[in-house]
């Protein structure tokens, strides 16, 4: 009987000692790891967050402003028409530069040349449906400030990231995202 408590005391000891040893990260930790790199990329790029969104929705070539509702950053390049999506709107995204900062990824993936748009059904600021595989809620944040044509920076969190970004707790940036609205065309 000895034998079989110390066999088992054993194997509850080297249980014990190989869980201890887990070195999975936790969400806590990849949220600590996206804010050091959006940090990193403000820091080295001289990008200015905006407390304020500007009243005149005229924005310096390096000033964000941070959504306070979904942590998406944005600058807009260019408002685009004064035409605003409707509910429901098809609305077409092409981008370019979009950056996987947080690693040693330099590449810059662009879908200007693709034959199609990545799409998505405005129904709302916060969130979108997506329609294709890529589309991303996070995309959907400038709309209600932008108009067809619209063109702006993204720096995009994970959790507003496309299913990939998500599942590898991977923030983004955009040099550009130009948006057309399906009435407009």
């Amino acid at each position: 009987m000895k034998l079989f408590n110390s066999i088992i005391l054993t194997l509850i000891g080297l249980l014990i000692i190989a869980t201890s040893c887990n070195n999975t990260k936790s969400y806590a930790d990849y949220l600590k790891d996206e804010r050091k790199a959006i940090d990193l990329l403000i820091a080295k790029n001289n990008f200015s967050i905006l407390r304020d969104f500007p009243a005149d929705s005229v924005f310096g070539e390096n000033e964000f402003y941070k959504d306070p509702n979904t942590g998406v950053y944005f600058n807009i390049i260019d408002l685009g028409d004064t035409i605003r999506p409707q509910w429901r709107e098809k609305i077409y995204v092409r981008f370019k530069g979009l950056h996987y900062f947080k690693g040693d990824d330099t590449i810059r993936y662009s879908n200007y040349q693709s034959a199609r748009p990545e799409e998505l059904e405005y129904i709302g600021p916060v969130s979108s449906i997506t329609r294709s595989g890529y589309a991303n809620a996070g995309w959907a944040v400038p709309l209600s400030y932008v108009g067809h044509r619209g063109k702006v920076k993204l720096i995009i969190p994970f959790e507003m990231g496309a299913s990939y970004d998500q599942s590898q707790y991977e923030p983004t940036y955009y040099e550009q995202v130009e948006y057309r609205f399906d009435s407009q065309w």
